[in-house]
């Protein structure tokens, strides 16, 4: 069976998770407690993955988190970490050209966040946040959103009563949109309102929300304060 570790967090986790629970995969969770003192100084108590890391049992992963058990082997670093699940359980599309399309809307949504991260770090924090939120964010979802119409148009696809970022079936960048747009940010009215025009994004979010297992799953899941 698959083990993944991370902290008691959805964070760099959730998305292979929900790779999973999609896939209907049985998987290992596992999960380190964590406390949060102070999110703003990275203030954090986390004995147990400390005493992990001290004691060198996590070597496999470079003393870092999530990884990935399969078998003896390890697999670290999140993004890698979806990759190879999502190709193991034909999630990257139907074909090559699909694979690299979802690989390189996936590299967008890493860019979204780099610059959120960036805007965070500015010195008028309050008004950078302001402008992130009803400017910035609002415009990169417009012109995602139309990327990923034109493409779907372009290729004349039949999804039926569905929508899917790429192809004719749910792949890894449906549940990074999906995650990214109702996990990552704290302020979730300002999101929403963000991608309020976006018809495709809209979809898309539908789509993976009103999958009976991630449903499921996201009914049980304990709740985190990330």
């Amino acid at each position: 069976m698959l083990k993944l570790t991370y902290f008691n967090g959805r964070g760099m986790a959730e998305t292979s998770r929900l790779i999973m629970v999609i896939a209907r995969q049985k998987f290992e969770d596992k999960r380190y407690p964590i406390k949060i003192i102070d999110w703003a100084t990275h203030n954090m108590e986390r004995k147990e993955f400390n005493d992990d890391q001290e004691n060198g049992l996590l070597w496999k992963s470079n003393k870092k988190v999530p990884f990935l058990n399969i078998g003896e082997a390890v697999i670290s670093q999140s993004k890698a970490i979806e990759r190879y699940l999502a190709r193991k359980f034909s999630l990257m599309g139907s074909s090559e050209e699909e694979a690299a399309l979802i690989d390189s809307y996936c590299e967008y949504i890493r860019d979204f966040k780099n610059v959120y991260h960036c805007a965070k770090r500015k010195e008028n924090r309050d008004e950078s946040m302001d402008t992130w939120f009803n400017k910035t964010l609002p415009e990169k979802l417009k012109t995602f959103n139309d990327l990923i119409t034109r493409n779907n148009d372009f290729q004349n696809l039949d999804t039926g009563d569905k929508e899917y970022a790429v192809g004719n079936k749910i792949s890894l960048i449906d549940i990074v949109i999906f995650t990214f747009l109702t996990e990552f940010f704290d302020n979730t009215e300002a999101v929403n309102k963000a991608y309020l025009n976006c018809d495709m994004l809209q979809k898309i979010v539908k789509n993976i929300n009103e999958n009976d297992d991630v449903k499921a799953w996201i009914s049980s899941r304990e709740n985190t304060v990330f």
